[in-house]
């Protein structure tokens, strides 16, 4: 007869309790030790993420937790919102139990502002991710307050894992960066999963006793492939269970039931030398421990041995303790351990099963499983309690042990362990090439010393946080284009930040689609003589005369009209403006495809601007359009229901090209069938339109904001404006915005000379564009929305060579070569736009008066040529460099040598522009802004030319 190898009574294995030694119980008190993220012992190459806003100075090896490394933290490119994810990865390269995070913000040598207020954690193991949990059923954990304390949080579920993320986490858009560390110890337990019968939600007392951070799968209330309370080391206590807070518990447990099974499957074959079960007996509210437990082991998890291991329990009613009971295994060899515990009451509460177990065996041989015999006498394998007397000698026969040793060296086995031979030769390696590389670098400086000395432009001073030292050159490393410049033109898919305006009225729909023209004949005649008078002298040669006299006092407050004291009739200027010359033969032409010869230029992400004075930053960006409509969002939002957009089916839309992509979803060039015609307010058969669609399976958010900034295109009513005719109502959801028969202006110039009968275009017609083009921008202008964006490729020629002006083309490769394309494919029209906007980030009308002579250029020139084509993006920094200095040096003189140094370069007079015309292009590229006309009086003289 085969018989029961153990069987001891529980009251003989009891080890410890709540109110026993004081002894450290659980895993706060043992896995205490940071696991190398501040001390280097995780390396650069563990340590990964979504993306980062500038690799080098914020890259993800940067989020290391008190170090100021290059930009002092890890940032991710996009702002962080609730439908925005980014993540910062650590690879631990083998299982851990983590147990404690700590998070730290982006100080940056007290330049940083960014931190993440709250987070997610997130944490691999058995080839998935799991997302972290507390007691209370928290996914959002507590970040930081400010960018330089530390937040250290203890993880009250402690998760075992091989790779954590950090999520950082924001309900409203917000730039965040962070710095981050781990506490743990190396996971020992070599416990894969456990499966077993979903623990009761309503427990004693109606605590909550399911197993709570358990991150497998649940099949028919039973859970199986995962880990959870059982394993995660906290011993629970009788007061979680006593007390009157429904939170979670420690504890894991079952009612009404005659039998509870749980399976433990390890990562590989173990020789188990012993078990400890962390029990709970409350005999007032009916929790006692098992009466009779089992123990199975198997090697493939199908065929356990026939004979298990036994253990009676005792039921002791005098107290209420939680203990730890320890089951000798006797060296039994498995991969899989089945546990049997049978009731003795109506509760059975366990918080911690741990396993002490040894190497496989040495021959690893499974065939020892089977050929064991199990057959001992039974005076040998069964243990019985006699008396009390025989109690402590039992007690001293087990192997006790407690559920984590604090080795006495007083530190956790090192995640990434480097040998010392290993880290010799790196040394020596390391120092041999860096001295490789300083002896390339001399050679190469000084070869490229001689070549400086014939620079093409000189290097300024002016973008140097207003250093006056002269002599010291500008690099694109010390130019950072200003963050408010780029937002709307960015690739990266964010949500809208809609800010209303304390200066903006709301406007009826009745205001929206009424021209700016339109108003009381008598009184518009009246203010057009006026104004006529002040352009006719703001256009005058006298104004344009380019001297060097005393410069007037700078004046410095603002202008909205001619009455102010800084005038156009009376500022005088005393730019010294060369136009562009050829500085090489080399030309950039439209018809070139690829990105323009460009640099990537190094700065710390979010740092103060280079121009700390004259930072500004803006809200009313929108990544569906470059215009600056979203400050209208929230004055026009009482308008929208009320405002009538079509609404169309995509099955009337029949694709032609993709034209590209936007941060918001694809560009296409479609023909519509069955839609209104804005031009002749009628269904048109067919006609072609561009549609921007968003990526499937978008936000509601993202797609709501969508909606709003389309209501607020549509509502732009001119004749010189392209509309936005109709929105898309299945998915992808989009927007229909119309499109000229002849193709965009560059493209139509481009036609017209590969006509065998070409006609050069007369003077008048490039005239009567110029002149639609102000009228669109004057009524922008009055509605005040900056284009952003105002070049020849965004204006749309329809038939009777109507132009109208649009905003699709930074969305088309087609033109990428016209847009500076930096490392985070961020797209900007550099040649096209303002000093102020490239430096200062101001965005502006007048802004647009800039980008509207370079626009005149293009024409003139048949949009061939690009502006500046003889320039680097470096040269147009540094140009740019020296209209900054000019502005903000009004007020000094200078000598006839810095005059030299200092020329402001323009674009150069084409042939076929007239004088008159090149007066008002150079008045549009003064550099003071509120010496620039205005889009009403460019207009108005204009007009008059044209009548000439």
């Amino acid at each position: 007869m085969r018989c029961t190898l153990t069987v001891v009574s529980l009251g003989v294995l009891l080890v410890t309790s709540a109110h026993g030694e004081n002894t450290v119980k659980n895993v706060f008190g043992q896995c205490i030790f940071p696991l190398g993220m501040e001390e280097g012992k995780i390396p650069d190459d563990a340590i990964t993420a979504s993306s980062s806003y500038e690799t080098k100075s914020v890259g993800p090896q940067n989020a290391r937790i008190r170090q100021e490394k290059n930009g002092g933290a890890w940032c991710p490119k996009a702002q962080i919102s609730s439908a925005i994810r980014e993540y910062l990865e650590i690879d631990l390269t083998r299982d851990h139990l983590i147990a404690w995070t700590e998070t730290q913000g982006r100080f940056g040598n007290g330049q940083g502002q960014e931190y993440a207020e709250a987070f997610f954690l997130e944490y691999w193991r058995d080839t998935k991710w799991h997302q972290y949990k507390n007691l209370k059923g928290d996914r959002v954990l507590r970040g930081n307050s400010n960018t330089y304390l530390v937040e250290k949080q203890k993880l009250d579920l402690p998760f075992v894992a091989s790779k954590v993320r950090f999520v950082p986490y924001s309900q409203h858009p917000r730039t965040v960066c962070m710095r981050v560390e781990i506490y743990g110890c190396i996971w020992e337990q070599y416990v894969a999963s456990y499966s077993m019968i979903k623990g009761s939600i309503l427990g004693p007392g109606g605590k909550n006793i399911e197993d709570s951070s358990y991150d497998g799968i649940e099949i028919d209330s039973l859970l199986v492939n995962g880990l959870g309370q059982l394993t995660d080391g906290i011993l629970g206590e009788v007061s979680e269970i006593l007390t009157s807070s429904t939170n979670g518990t420690n504890w894991v447990g079952w009612s009404d039931r005659t039998t509870v099974q749980i399976i433990f499957s390890f990562q590989e074959l173990r020789e188990f030398e012993n078990c400890s079960v962390h029990v709970a007996r409350i005999p007032e509210l009916e929790i006692e421990t098992f009466s009779l437990m089992h123990i199975w082991f198997s090697s493939d998890g199908e065929n356990y041995e026939s004979e298990a291991e036994k253990l009676v329990g005792l039921i002791d009613a005098s107290s209420s303790v939680a203990e730890t009971i320890s089951i000798p295994l006797q060296s039994r060899i498995g991969r899989f351990v089945k546990m049997e515990f049978d009731l003795a009451a109506k509760w059975l509460l366990l918080s911690e099963i741990t396993f002490h177990t040894g190497s496989k065996s040495k021959s690893n041989d499974l065939n020892i499983l089977n050929d064991r015999s199990f057959e001992m006498d039974q005076n040998q394998s069964e243990l019985r309690i006699k008396s009390s007397n025989s109690l402590d000698s039992i007690i001293l026969g087990f192997n006790v042990t407690t559920l984590y040793e604090i080795h006495e060296n007083n530190s956790t086995p090192d995640a990434f362990p480097v040998g010392t031979s290993q880290t010799y030769i790196g040394l020596v390696s390391g120092l041999l090439t860096v001295f490789a590389l300083f002896l390339t670098c001399t050679a190469f400086l000084i070869k490229q010393r001689g070549r400086n000395k014939v620079a093409l432009l000189q290097k300024h001073t002016a973008l140097l946080c207003d250093s006056s030292t002269p002599g010291i050159a500008i690099s694109p490393k010390d130019v950072k284009l200003s963050n408010s410049i780029v937002t709307g033109l960015s690739l990266i898919r964010k949500p809208i930040i809609i800010a209303a305006s304390d200066n903006l009225p709301a406007r009826s729909n009745t205001d929206l689609r009424r021209d700016s023209q339109t108003s009381v004949a008598d009184s518009e005649n009246n203010r057009n003589s006026t104004l006529y008078e002040r352009t006719y002298n703001l256009f005058s040669e006298e104004n344009l005369v380019v001297t060097k006299s005393n410069v007037s006092a700078r004046i410095s407050e603002s202008c909205s009209d001619f009455k102010c004291n800084s005038s156009f009739m009376t500022s005088k200027s005393t730019e010294i403006i060369v136009p562009s010359t050829t500085y090489s033969s080399k030309k950039i032409f439209y018809s070139q495809s690829g990105k323009l010869n460009q640099r990537n230029y190094e700065g710390y992400y979010a740092a103060t601007d280079i121009l700390t004075k004259k930072k500004e930053t803006s809200s009313t960006s929108s990544p569906f359009t470059p215009l600056q409509i979203r400050e209208k969002s929230l004055c026009l939002l009482h308008t929208i229901e009320s405002y009538n957009v079509q609404r169309i089916s995509r099955h009337r839309l029949r694709i032609l090209d993709k034209l590209g992509e936007g941060n918001f979803g694809l560009v296409h060039l479609c023909e519509a069938k069955g839609i209104t015609n804005p031009e002749i307010e009628a269904i048109q058969n067919r006609q072609i339109v561009i549609v921007r669609s968003l990526w499937r399976g978008v936000v509601d958010s993202l797609r709501l904001d969508f909606t709003k900034d389309m209501h607020v295109l549509a509502m732009l009513q001119n004749s010189n404006i392209a509309k936005m005719i109709a929105l898309v109502e299945e998915e992808p959801f989009g927007a229909i915005f119309e499109y000229g028969q002849f193709g965009d202006l560059p493209t139509f110039l481009e036609n017209r000379e590969n006509l065998d009968n070409k006609e050069d275009i007369s003077y008048g017609s490039r005239l009567s564009f110029i002149i639609q083009i102000a009228s669109g921008m004057k009524y922008l202008e009055s509605m005040n929305i900056a284009h952003c964006d105002l070049a020849a490729r965004n204006c749309i020629v329809c038939l009777d060579l109507k132009i109208k002006i649009s905003d699709h083309a930074i969305y088309c490769n087609k033109y990428d070569h016209h847009y500076f394309i930096d490392e985070h494919n961020i797209k900007i029209p550099l040649r096209w736009m303002a000093w102020e906007a490239i430096l200062l980030g101001k965005r502006s009308c007048r802004a647009d008066v800039w980008s509207f002579a370079v626009t005149i250029w293009e024409i003139f020139q048949n949009c061939k040529e690009i502006p500046y084509a003889d320039l680097t993006v470096t040269q147009i920094l540094e140009n740019y460099g020296h209209w900054y200095q000019r502005e903000t040096s009004i007020d000094k003189e200078y000598d006839d040598n810095n005059d030299k140094r200092n020329q402001l370069r323009i674009p150069s007079q084409s042939n076929h522009c007239p004088d008159n015309l090149y007066r008002i292009m150079k008045k549009c590229w003064s550099t003071r802004v509120e010496e620039r006309p205005s889009f009403e009086e460019i207009h108005l003289y204009l007009e008059k030319l044209a009548f000439d």
